[in-house]
């Protein structure tokens, strides 16, 4: 981008102030107007808790984990031992619980 789509005029790279929080944004040196990408306004999202459902990735041993809200395993009657298959979109990752009683056969 390297003209305001309000004015016309010149914009540049910046660091702006939104609602306390410091962001990366292109704006106009002549009227002043701010443009954001969509990865700084999930930022701001997730740094106001706009974005109730985001968690941090961690890590315990050798391992990557996340916490899932207590509210979501209720929901889905999620409980440890059970099992998340994880499917690849083109918008993310959707992981579909299951139980593990599900995936013992029969007879065993």
């Amino acid at each position: 981008m390297k003209t305001c789509y309000k004015c016309g005029g010149r914009v540049e790279s910046a660091q702006c102030e939104k609602e306390g929080v410091m962001l990366k944004c292109m704006r106009c040196l002549k009227c002043g107007e701010e443009y954001f990408t969509s990865s700084e306004l999930l930022k701001f999202d997730v740094l106001t808790g706009k974005r109730k459902m985001v968690r941090k990735f961690g890590v315990l041993g050798d391992s990557t984990i996340m916490r899932i809200p207590s509210h979501v395993l209720k929901s889905y009657k999620i409980e440890a031992g059970d099992y998340g298959i994880f499917e690849e979109k083109p918008e993310g990752i959707l992981i579909k619980p299951l139980k593990a009683s599900e995936l013992k056969l029969k007879g065993s």
